[in-house]
């Protein structure tokens, strides 16, 4: 069996974008994943790949990596759990949150899927603007 295969039968971290509706993703099994604190990550943030993939034809050329829905897994090893980071327009869609675990090999049990990280940091361009709009409605 190659080791690509091995890898797949594994839990994966690593980035992904929703992107009209395609779900986009860079990847890595647990067992190649690098520390960062007290979790297990990706080796590859979402600004380099995305850079790659714009040269690639793959994502818009005129978009920035920041203006689509996005996320990250990653493992904490201390707490021996999955953290499923994701922008509120996935958070808010069952099956799309589904299709991240599934392309992540990721099991419910073991995996805790939450919005915007601990510093709000994956919110598209679309959830910026209605946290802005609902702010504004605040001070009115």
């Amino acid at each position: 069996m190659s080791s690509n295969l091995d890898s797949r039968q594994q839990q994966m971290v690593g980035i992904f974008w929703l992107v009209d509706g395609r779900l986009i993703v860079d990847d890595s099994p647990l067992s190649e994943a690098v520390p960062y604190g007290d979790c297990l990550t990706h080796r590859t943030g979402h600004i380099d790949f995305w850079t790659e993939q714009q040269r690639l034809g793959t994502v818009p050329r005129d978009v920035e990596y920041e203006e689509h829905p996005r996320g990250r897994v990653v493992y904490n090893a201390k707490a021996q759990r999955f953290y499923l980071l994701v922008d509120r327009c996935i958070h808010k869609d069952p099956a799309t949150v589904v299709r991240v675990m599934k392309a992540m090999q990721l099991v419910a049990s073991q995996t805790d899927v939450t919005t915007d990280g601990p510093d709000g940091h994956y919110k598209c361009a679309g959830c910026l603007a209605a946290s802005s709009d609902h702010h504004d409605d605040e001070w009115d």
